[in-house]
């Protein structure tokens, strides 16, 4: 999605969270009419709302991240499952397969939606079971992970490997590392406060603000403000109350359907992340399309048939600090101060006209520095691989590069980028390639980022030092984040 939408966006990586944006508004419309076909409009109107003030959901609809796009994925192949089994039909159950298929390869763990799928056929018997339709689901199904086997198996020789096992093979090369029981009651990182099943159970129960919890996680950056990560702690009574009048009062099978494959996916999520080593709130959000719709129905379901008593009182009770609540976190969203625009993007973008077809020694991260000022026949060399982050908004080489060189000692044969200074000492052999280059007429940069500690500048001193001998630099550009050089061999 991100690759197809990148040309339209004049290829500007700034622009790419446009795109989670997209799939937030079609998670949006896709809970509208899944509550209205479920329930009514009265309760789809109130869960499109829940879900649209959510902070989480807000958060990370403008983080090129993978959760909203999921949640929007699932709840689409939620519908087409809906339909194919209502009107039995063929061609939405082939595009329920490939939307679930889809889903997976988004994020692998939302293929617990299958889960909940299984719990809604079975416990709510179609009119007649009908083998093509499950053939068609099935080859609708593995379409994309199909193709993602694939594309694994080209690039890290195997089917089942991935990227988070080539990248953090300390936790991802064994199951045992990622998954443990323990980290059901001690956290895996010191600075949680909780194990997993009380961080699940107090984030699941809308009480993390109250209790603090939303200091936990990897993505609190998309929290800043919030009094709550999901929801705020009625919309879980009210969707109690959904379940109860929904499976109660509504006899049609549409409406099992959905609150069985709801739950059931939901239920599986939870069994899998309960033992993971990383916790987090928004590793449920796929799921929560039940929590909301069914609060939605339950809400319109309570205030429907208020009385007076004690019933009726809790039912206002809980409509005031609902309201209050979302009140509180609207104001304090609105009166965030616009994030400020990154000063290192602005040099790097200021100084790119000059990188064409030129050779770049940068200790920017090169996975960055390609995206923003990549292509133009512009080559960049890493500086070393030293994994150091001087502050969480400088962007240098971290360890992506020095794990990439390790992998290559281990008989990794895969393209690697190369280094001036692979292990911190200089290699000769690149800098008779940056001399060769220069000699052709192609310019040699330095593009180095401002060091902000004393360490990460005796690291540069000690650098600049040794590529003396071989170079002189010119000060070409001195901007306050970065600055650039010509180097000249001697």
């Amino acid at each position: 999605m991100l690759a197809a939408a990148y040309p339209l966006l004049s290829r500007r990586p700034e622009r790419l969270c446009l795109v989670t944006t997209l799939t937030a508004l079609i998670a949006i419309a896709g809970l509208y009419l899944l509550t209205l076909w479920v329930f009514d409009r009265p309760s789809a109107i109130v869960a499109g709302l829940l879900l649209a003030s959510s902070p989480h959901f807000l958060g990370l609809s403008t983080c090129v991240m993978s959760d909203v796009p999921a949640l929007a994925v699932v709840v689409l192949s939620v519908l087409a499952f809906l339909y194919a089994e209502e009107k039995e039909s063929l061609a939405a159950s082939a595009l329920c397969g490939l939307l679930a298929g889809l889903a997976v390869i988004v994020r692998v763990t939302n293929g617990a939606v299958l889960v909940g799928m299984l719990a809604a056929a079975l416990l709510v018997r179609p009119r007649r079971l009908q083998f093509t339709r499950v053939t068609a689901f099935a080859i609708g199904f593995i379409a994309f992970p199909g193709l993602q086997a694939l594309a694994n198996l080209h690039y890290f020789g195997s089917p089942l490997s991935n990227g988070y096992e080539f990248w953090l093979p300390e936790y991802y090369s064994s199951g045992f590392k990622a998954f443990r029981l323990s980290y059901l009651v001690m956290p895996w990182d010191p600075s949680y406060q909780h194990g997993n099943f009380v961080a699940y159970a107090i984030a699941m129960l809308g009480l993390d603000g109250i209790l603090g919890q939303l200091t936990v996680g990897t993505e609190v950056r998309t929290l800043i403000h919030a009094r709550y990560a999901l929801y705020p702690f009625p919309v879980v009574i009210f969707a109690g109350l959904g379940v109860f009048f929904g499976l109660r009062r509504k006899v049609n099978a549409i409406t099992k359907r959905a609150m069985y494959l709801g739950l059931g996916f939901l239920a599986a999520l939870l069994l899998i992340y309960l033992p993971y080593f990383c916790v987090d709130p928004r590793f449920m959000l796929a799921a929560s399309f039940i929590v909301f719709a069914a609060a939605g129905y339950g809400l319109i379901s309570a205030n429907r048939g208020l009385e007076r008593g004690w019933a009726g009182f809790a039912v206002i009770a809980l409509d005031v600090v609902l309201a209050g609540a979302i009140v509180v976190q609207t104001i304090s969203r609105i009166a965030m101060p616009l994030p400020q625009r990154s000063k290192l993007v602005a040099d790097v973008l200021a100084v790119r006209p000059r990188l064409r077809n030129a050779v770049v020694v940068t200790d920017i991260s090169l996975q960055w520095i390609e995206l923003y000022a990549g292509g133009e026949q512009t080559e960049f060399v890493g500086l070393n691989d030293l994994y150091t982050a001087q502050v969480p908004d400088q962007v240098v080489t971290e360890y992506h590069l020095n794990l990439l060189y390790d992998k290559r000692s281990e008989g990794w044969t895969g393209p690697i980028p190369p280094m001036l200074f692979p292990g911190g000492e200089l290699d000769p052999a690149e800098v008779r390639k940056l001399a060769d280059e220069d000699k052709k007429g192609r310019p040699v940069y330095a593009l180095v980022s401002k060091p902000l500690t004393r360490e990460w500048q005796n690291v540069l001193k000690q650098e600049a030092a040794q590529i003396d001998h071989y170079f002189t630099d010119e000060t070409i550009a001195d901007y306050p984040e970065v600055g650039l050089y010509r180097l000249t061999p001697h």
